[in-house]
């Protein structure tokens, strides 16, 4: 086998395993300067060898004696004069570690446990050299005082001795292997070494044993009994582990450890899977495998010791209390997205968690799938290619024509779906100007919500002077909504698809979180009696948007678990894109400009201020505030004609702006400067307000 080495750059080096020798002459190691006599590295070109050990060690380390910065491994030590090693003070001369900040140094001897470099096997293999062990099965009594030369326990059971010396080994520690992996120390594998008095890293005690395991690049150390505990009795646990409860002497009193399955401190006795290396509390050994949480929108979330093997993009805040969650350790998560929770706060949030019955539900999807609930659409023509299939033509709930499947988009169309810019592929009827999303036609007629008990109604008025309100955004809108049957509560499309436990926003750094109190709010009443959530005053102080600065009429709003950031859903839900007609290019909704030195917007001219956030054109050097870009109801479409009782001819909805001289409505008398109803005949110039009912409801 060849190797590359930083010691020796010019040629490969080949592994030779026999014993070397040169002319009678002593083969010398080019890293720790000490005799070869087993397996080395050497070059065929150059009088050039390396101990195995001494080719394999590792490039960066870390040691007590010098906490402040890692120790990289040099070739040749870095200066000009003579090397000393700051542990032993002897001359370095070959293999060193060094730090270049501080100028500290460490030979290869020094910055490893002693004995490592010269052992290379098991046990009985270098415990007494001198002559062959022989085995013995039975179970045989060696009298008082004899004790085994590893672990130093009275002898008995099977056993090797050597009689010549008077040596006995128990069979189970002649036996160690050379290299084990625990839990308890992950990063790396721990090599049996001798033991010269150091401390065990698990229970803080010396070891007396002659051997121990040890990690030579973080000098983590685990004498034999802390690497193979005994135990008194094992507990089954719903995840396959066998626990197992540590023997009580002296030394393992006042054991303090990480739980692996809550992620918590914990002192005492703590219970062991053996084969695993898992370290818990007594209390987490029955911890339930999965979990029923109101809080979260599917149906269980599940336990597991291990995150970063079980979930491919983890959340690193929790779901419920919003704070870091340490990924070493055992979390709830859900199969189905990216949530994660602490283990105390997913089984003690209240009355919310409850352990999911019977093996039948586990055998059950955990989704709530909606292909299998009511759609809102009937496929009148689809295609087959290959196995895809491409619906090319439906019939949906909110339309009287057909639509048809269009990949072709023009940057001024909006989905009337959910009024954000429209993105393909999307359906579009040929004799109407309508346009659905693929994520609005895919949107099931019913829908369990999360944060309701009851189930909504995906719902459409084809009556298109109707405005509805929000109550998530508290902002008027026109188009596809859901609404609940019990307590009327009524949510726009565009903020129920954004509407999550947490997500990551583009206009900051840190995830963001849906408060558990906030959640609450959109609860339904019970049996619809009383006051919805989102109407009762809680007393809640509602927070500024961090990126509009106003505060939010409505009560949902999100939270960054790391600082003091907060988002309205107003601002959450801002499409990335916009179009004015003051500018030919497209506006792209801009968190923070650096050059902006004379901040202004060009729609209304007034400042800007640099802190919030604004819609910008780069090409035209074009900033508006959000409002100005988007005007002043973003979510409907002006324009729509209808007839009504009370007056001749049709009427249509318009937004009248400071752009438009103010006519007085005919019913109160007052100027018409926001949505309004205006008679669509160039002879009548009647008008009314839309948004004051007594003048709307003069029409009927």
């Amino acid at each position: 086998m060849e190797v590359e080495h930083v010691s020796h750059p010019d040629h490969p080096l080949i592994l030779i395993n026999q014993v070397l020798e040169y002319s009678c002459e002593l083969v010398i190691c080019s890293g720790c300067e000490g005799p070869i006599w087993g397996p080395c590295y050497s070059c065929t070109s150059c009088y050039f060898f390396l101990h195995k050990k001494c080719a394999e060690l590792p490039r960066e380390i870390m040691r007590r004696i010098h906490r402040r910065h890692p120790l990289h491994l040099l070739p040749k030590p870095p200066y000009k004069t003579r090397c000393f090693c700051d542990r032993c003070y002897k001359t370095c001369n070959s293999f060193v570690y060094h730090c270049s900040f501080c100028k500290f140094d460490l030979d290869i001897k020094c910055a490893f446990q002693p004995g490592f470099l010269e052992v290379d096997s098991q046990a009985h293999q270098f415990t007494h050299k001198d002559h062959p062990l022989i085995l013995n099965e039975e179970q045989e009594y060696h009298g008082e005082g004899v004790v085994c030369c590893v672990c130093k326990e009275p002898m008995s059971g099977p056993s090797y001795s050597c009689t010549s010396c008077n040596v006995f080994l128990h069979k189970k520690c002649a036996e160690l292997p050379p290299e084990i992996k625990r839990h308890s120390h992950p990063e790396h594998p721990l090599c049996l070494l001798p033991n010269h008095h150091m401390i065990c890293s698990f229970c803080k005690e010396t070891c007396y044993e002659s051997f121990a395991y040890c990690c030579f690049v973080c000098e983590f150390n685990l004498h034999i009994k802390c690497a193979f505990p005994p135990c008194v009795y094992a507990a089954d646990q719903d995840q396959g582990h066998q626990f197992r409860s540590l023997l009580n002497p002296r030394s393992f009193k006042s054991i303090s450890f990480t739980c692996n399955a809550c992620g918590t401190d914990g002192y005492g006795s703590p219970f062991i899977c053996t084969m695993c290396q898992l370290v818990v509390h007594e209390e987490c050994i029955s911890l339930p495998g999965t979990l029923k949480i109101a809080l979260h929108h599917h149906p269980r979330i599940i336990h597991t010791y291990h995150p970063q093997q079980c979930i491919e993009s983890i959340n690193k805040y929790c779901g419920i209390c919003c704070r870091e969650v340490d990924t070493e350790y055992g979390v709830y998560y859900c199969p189905d997205c990216d949530f994660v929770a602490h283990v105390n706060c997913s089984r003690e949030y209240g009355d919310s968690a409850t352990e999911t019955g019977g093996e039948n539900e586990e055998e059950q999807s955990v989704t709530v799938d909606d292909q299998f609930m009511e759609p809102s659409f009937r496929v009148v023509r689809e295609i087959k290619h290959g196995e895809e299939r491409i619906i090319e033509e439906i019939e949906h709930f909110s339309h009287q024509h057909n639509l048809i499947l269009n990949d072709k988009v023009d940057d001024d169309l909006k989905c009337d779906g959910c009024m954000l810019p429209i993105s393909t592929p999307f359906y579009s009827c040929a004799r109407c100007n309508f346009f659905l999303d693929k994520t609005c036609i895919e949107l099931p007629k019913k829908k369990k919500w999360q944060y309701h008990e009851n189930q909504l109604i995906l719902s459409w008025s084809r009556r298109e002077h109707f405005l509805y309100n929000c109550v998530v955004c508290n902002q008027y809108f026109r188009g596809l909504r859901y609404t609940c049957d019990v307590c009327r509560l009524c949510i726009d499309v565009r903020c129920f698809k954004s509407l999550k436990d947490s997500f990551k926003h583009g206009g900051h750094e840190h995830p963001l979180y849906l408060p558990a109190d906030r959640k609450k709010i959109l609860r339904c009443t019970i049996g619809g009696r009383g006051v919805p959530p989102w109407v009762a005053d809680d007393g809640e102080i509602i927070p500024h948007c961090s990126g509009c600065c106003v505060s939010e009429e409505s009560k949902v709003f999100f939270k960054c678990a790391v600082c003091d950031f907060k988002l309205g859903m107003k601002c959450a839900t801002l499409p990335y894109k916009a179009r004015h007609e003051y500018d030919d290019h497209p506006l792209f909704l801009t968190y923070i400009n650096e050059n902006d030195y004379q901040p202004s917007c060009i729609i209304c001219e007034e400042d800007r201020d640099p802190k919030l956030w604004f819609y910008r054109c780069e090409e035209c050097d074009f900033d508006a505030h959000p409002e100005c870009a988007l005007g002043k109801y973003p979510f409907f479409k002006p324009g729509g004609v209808l007839t009504y009782p009370k007056h001749p001819h049709p009427l249509a909805l318009v937004i009248k702006t400071e752009d438009y001289r103010p006519q007085a409505c005919d019913t109160c008398g007052e100027p018409c400067d926001d949505l309004a109803l205006e008679c669509t005949d160039p002879n009548c110039s009647f008008i009314v307000h839309r948004k004051r009912r007594q003048c709307s409801n003069s029409l009927w």
